[in-house]
């Protein structure tokens, strides 16, 4: 896989990393569900799983989309395998934090996201300045929030989605 075309950039970056949160999320609560204060029988988790697996790659697809509608006329718009490059790194520290679903602890996992959303927002906003060579502050922001919050809204209903089906 070339990984200069979107096939080989969802095949070595996305894919790889995307399933680490649907991998912890089943371990994670036949392990440990008492300290989520979750019933691990209540919910099949396998589903869950599926369902963030494909919500993290729309979300994705979504926000490289984004970056490409959103650049001023007046930058350099990145073809779409730079595009999902971009959101697949900005991506990262998100699909890396599930790894704390190991450590018994609501707390760290709580650290961790947030931690992990200031990282994510912060590679995105430098991998949009460099892509598309802003000089602009506040235009490279701009771009960074309106990517990062179609990504927020896609998440919404999946939230809903999973909080719904454990109650």
């Amino acid at each position: 896989m070339n990984p200069s075309t979107r096939s080989g950039v969802f095949g070595r970056m996305v894919l790889p990393f995307a399933l680490v949160p649907p991998v912890m999320i089943p371990l994670a609560m036949r392990d440990h569900a008492a300290i989520y204060r979750l019933d691990p029988a209540a919910t099949n988790w396998e589903w869950v799983a599926l369902l963030v697996f494909l919500a993290e790659l729309a979300s994705v697809t979504v926000v490289a989309g984004m970056l490409r509608l959103t650049t001023p006329a007046d930058a350099l718009r990145p073809t779409r395998a730079r595009a999902l490059t971009i959101a697949a790194r900005a991506a990262a520290p998100l699909w890396a934090s599930a790894v704390v679903l190991a450590v018994p602890s609501l707390g760290a996992l709580i650290v961790a996201h947030l931690l992990a959303h200031a990282v994510a927002l912060r590679r995105l906003y430098r991998d949009i300045r460099e892509e598309l060579r802003l000089d602009n502050d506040i235009q490279a922001l701009h771009i960074t929030y309106m990517a990062y919050s179609v990504a927020a809204i896609l998440w919404a209903p999946v939230f809903v989605l999973i909080f719904v089906s454990l109650s």
